[in-house]
């Protein structure tokens, strides 16, 4: 999901940030990329986040809470004093609405993974909704707890649980090669953008484009052109979950946009759905989902049980997932594996750099974009894939 012009508004001090361009002498520069910008920002979310967290865990105060705990994943930042005051509050989530819930619970997983695993243990089967649970049930697996669930609820036969203990039974499932995805049985005589990614979603990965004759897209020297992409959630959620990591699978491109948002910034993005999103977007007329589904992907790709997390996080309801650049400050990252990298909300996110000034340096995002139409190629479906390193 790409950043929300909700959480956007939760810089209420930085409004001047996101109305002001400004030009430089050598080109236009986006003011909310720049420096004074960045670290008024940065300075505005802490202010707010440290105010809102003093707040009773309440549903009268659930729009400060789920905005603080957005700025707190986006800037790794952990309050001084919160943390100790986190096992008071857990006996009371239970009682608050579901999405205050699964605010508090993203927050919890991203920034204290396990750490408070006894207090979620005791109030998991009491949480609001299927999605919160699975959510606690993942909290829990960060600390080796792995509950039991009686058959007879109603939470057992839910989508999230079901992707929960497919997820766990099998953690290791087999991987494709690069080279599977030029099988002639995939999508033959179309032009194809497959995203390569590994298990550990900390280490960014790599967009190729594959052309009609069934060929990477190469340089002049015919080395296949790798562009970097990183399709780790700032959560790092597991794939099924809102605003986890991007799963992999089969996407829809469905055109371009230039977002008004300025977390993602001026650089045109790639619009996607998933299965079961925006109606029959993905599928079409076709109402044989399944056999819709193996047809695109293939004899030989169909195999491997990880490029079917699209379809099941489709109908689990994630949405929003694209493809897109960055203005996010890389400097919340620093030693992190995936730096200069910046996560998002789940969606493809590829690094651009920006200078002090607001201008654009460079621009992984562009550069795939600007292949795509340097050769004429619109392709309509893109699929994510974890291989070997």
């Amino acid at each position: 999901m790409p950043f929300t012009i909700q959480k956007t508004l939760f810089l209420l001090g930085c409004f001047f940030c996101l109305s002001a361009p400004v030009r430089s002498q050598q080109s236009p520069a986006f003011f909310f990329a720049s420096r004074p910008c960045r670290d008024s920002v940065a300075q505005s979310l802490k202010t707010q986040v440290d105010r809102a967290i003093i707040l009773p865990l309440s549903d009268s105060a659930a729009s400060a809470l789920s905005g603080a705990y957005w700025a707190m994943e986006l800037m790794g930042y952990q309050p001084a004093g919160f943390e100790t005051a986190i096992p008071a509050q857990l006996p009371h989530l239970a009682q608050t609405d579901a999405e205050l819930q699964r605010a508090f619970l993203e927050m919890l997983y991203a920034l204290y993974p396990g750490q408070f695993a006894k207090e979620v243990q005791a109030i998991w089967p009491q949480l609001g909704s299927h999605k919160t649970k699975a959510m606690a049930l993942e909290y829990l697996a960060q600390a080796g707890i792995f509950p039991s669930v009686a058959f007879t609820s109603s939470f057992y036969g839910s989508e999230w649980y079901l992707a929960y203990r497919k997820r766990w039974k099998d953690p290791k499932p087999p991987l494709p090669a690069v080279a599977d995805f030029l099988h002639p049985s995939f999508l033959p005589g179309q032009a194809v953008l497959v995203s390569f990614q590994y298990a550990d979603r900390s280490q960014p990965g790599y967009l190729m484009i594959r052309d009609t004759s069934g060929q990477w897209v190469a340089d002049s020297l015919g080395k296949p052109l790798p562009f970097p992409q990183l399709a780790r959630a700032v959560s790092n959620l597991p794939y099924y979950l809102t605003n986890g990591n991007t799963p992999q699978g089969l996407y829809r491109i469905t055109g371009t946009a230039v977002s008004d948002n300025p977390w993602i910034g001026p650089t045109p993005n790639l619009q996607l759905v998933l299965p079961f999103e925006s109606g029959n977007a993905f599928f079409g007329a076709d109402t044989a989902y399944l056999a819709f589904y193996r047809k695109i992907l293939g004899s030989n790709l169909t195999k491997f049980p990880g490029l079917w997390e699209s379809y099941t996080a489709g109908k689990a309801g994630r949405t929003e997932i694209i493809a897109h650049g960055t203005t996010i400050d890389p400097a919340f990252y620093q030693g992190k594996p995936f730096f200069p990298h910046t996560p998002s909300l789940g969606c493809l996110c590829s690094p651009e750099a920006w200078n002090d000034r607001g201008e654009r340096v460079s621009s992984a995002q562009w550069a795939w974009m600007s292949a795509l139409q340097e050769r004429n190629m619109n392709p309509q479906w893109m699929v994510v894939a974890e291989v070997e390193r």
